[in-house]
């Protein structure tokens, strides 16, 4: 009975380490990424993953939305947030710490200082919740929106304009970075068209 009990803990403690890795496409190496974002290492120790799929880049298949928190603590690590087609390609890549997934946590705190488990505990859950249905917007941009160009030239923005099929995704980092992403057939990539907040 002993036994049984040993094999049944062995299982399941094997299942649950597979939680940290998922299915994503390969992604080829010539694919989309800013030389600002080369410095991080991803051999660094996954503490935490989260995938989404959801209609961004195409009309007939969802793109995988990825955060992967690479580092020796959860508090202390760096973010890793790709943008992948259903094909591989990856459009979008963007680094940050888990820091700027934290600071927004002072609008919630009730003691101070928080500790280091509450700290833990909201950089997770601002993982679990960064990609939501309610975080996408068709289309992107309004008809009747005047041009904003502090991220893209006014063409890029009539282009997407113009796209009545096109989708916005929306995301915090810090207190008050709200940033707005599309993607551009004509770039073949995700650009960031505006912000929100601060």
């Amino acid at each position: 009975m002993a036994k049984t009990y040993w094999w049944v803990a062995l299982a399941f403690m094997f299942s649950c380490q597979s939680s940290s890795k998922e299915n994503t496409p390969a992604i080829p190496e010539n694919s989309a990424s800013s030389a600002k974002n080369q410095r991080f290492d991803d051999r660094k120790e996954v503490q935490h993953i989260v995938q989404r799929t959801h209609m961004f880049s195409s009309e007939n298949r969802p793109d995988y939305f990825r955060l992967a928190l690479h580092g020796d603590s959860i508090t202390g690590g760096q973010v890793q947030f790709t943008i992948t087609t259903y094909e591989g390609h990856k459009i979008y890549e963007e680094n940050f710490s888990a820091a700027d997934l934290e600071a927004s946590m002072v609008y919630e705190m009730r003691a101070s200082p928080a500790s280091t488990s509450d700290r833990e505990a909201y950089i997770v859950k601002r993982m679990e919740e960064f990609v939501q249905p309610t975080d996408f917007v068709s289309p992107a941009i309004a008809p009747n929106s005047p041009a904003q160009t502090s991220f893209v030239n006014e063409t890029t923005w009539r282009r997407i304009q113009s796209n009545p099929n096109s989708i916005g995704f929306k995301y915090l980092l810090g207190k008050e970075d709200g940033r707005l992403l599309v993607y551009d057939p004509e770039q073949k990539k995700v650009v960031r068209y505006g912000s929100f907040g601060g």
